[in-house]
């Protein structure tokens, strides 16, 4: 073979390798139920993201900043058809574009799953759009799992909403970088009170979410489990429990202290109150 061909094909086989390797390192993890925005299974979504739908948010995916806050910046639904009712358990579930799908490898124990050990989930609510949401259930320590489903319920006390959306949000454990993800679906609420259009119960509306790892927002890793990337004991008893109960799971009071000195710290470097 002529020496200058054999060459070129040693670049292109390791541009394909590199390639691979890259793709296989951005597969974190993402909600897959309910529906979110962006999803390539979404049929109504206003977006498709074949690319960037896994990754976190302000990490440059696709360049510039990025997904952004909130719900990476994709579009609402084109239309909205995933509707549950107010006091209904959700068993929310987790994927990646690596694992799961036609043609893809199947989900093993030992699968590195890119869960950073877990850290804190935060599952909200949206009444106005995404300009505020309310958290009404979290878990801290295991989450995310693709393992496992993740039952959260919604408020007995919630009012109707045509077009509404469940928020789901994660602070990763460890990783190279602590990292911010955001996965949005548009949903319709049945409640047991008031007609479509009202807002959120004030208990959930004053419960906002831990932001971090973005412009603006402390940096640190919550904490998370022993597991790194691979399957993990699951949802913990305890959290299942509390947030049957509307009681958020959490988190302990010694992560609401480094979350508050973090907040802090970060107002001081920035020259604020």
């Amino acid at each position: 073979m002529d020496r200058s061909l054999s060459s070129k094909c040693r670049l292109i086989l390791g541009t394909i390798l590199a390639l691979t390797a890259v793709a296989f390192t951005d597969a974190h993890i993402s909600m897959i139920y309910p529906l979110p925005r962006g999803h390539p299974f979404n049929p109504n979504t206003g977006f498709v993201d074949y690319n960037c739908r896994d990754a976190p948010l302000y990490d440059g995916c696709g360049g510039g900043l990025g997904k952004t806050f909130p719900c990476g910046g994709y579009p609402p639904d084109r239309q909205v058809v995933q509707s549950f009712q107010a006091g209904q358990v959700i068993n929310v579930r987790f994927g990646n574009a690596q694992f799961g799908s036609p043609g893809q490898p199947q989900l093993t124990p030992s699968s590195n799953q890119a869960r950073h050990a877990g850290g804190l989930c935060e599952f909200s609510l949206s009444y106005d759009q995404g300009k505020t949401f309310g958290v009404f259930a979290r878990y801290h320590g295991s989450c995310p799992d693709m393992y496992y489903d993740w039952p959260v319920k919604l408020p007995e006390n919630l009012p109707s909403c045509d077009s509404c959306i469940f928020g789901w949000s994660w602070i990763n454990a460890a990783a190279t970088q602590a990292e911010y993800y955001m996965g949005c679906a548009d949903i319709k609420i049945v409640g047991k009170s008031g007609g479509a259009g009202g807002v959120l119960p004030s208990e959930i509306a004053n419960t906002p979410l831990r932001l971090a790892n973005m412009p603006g927002h402390p940096y640190y890793h919550a904490p998370g489990d022993q597991f790194g990337n691979t399957k993990s004991n699951g949802p913990d008893p305890a959290q299942i429990e509390a947030n049957m109960h509307s009681a958020t799971g959490g988190p302990d009071s010694s992560f609401q202290a480094m979350y508050n000195k973090r907040k802090r710290s970060t107002r001081t470097r920035r020259g604020g109150n």
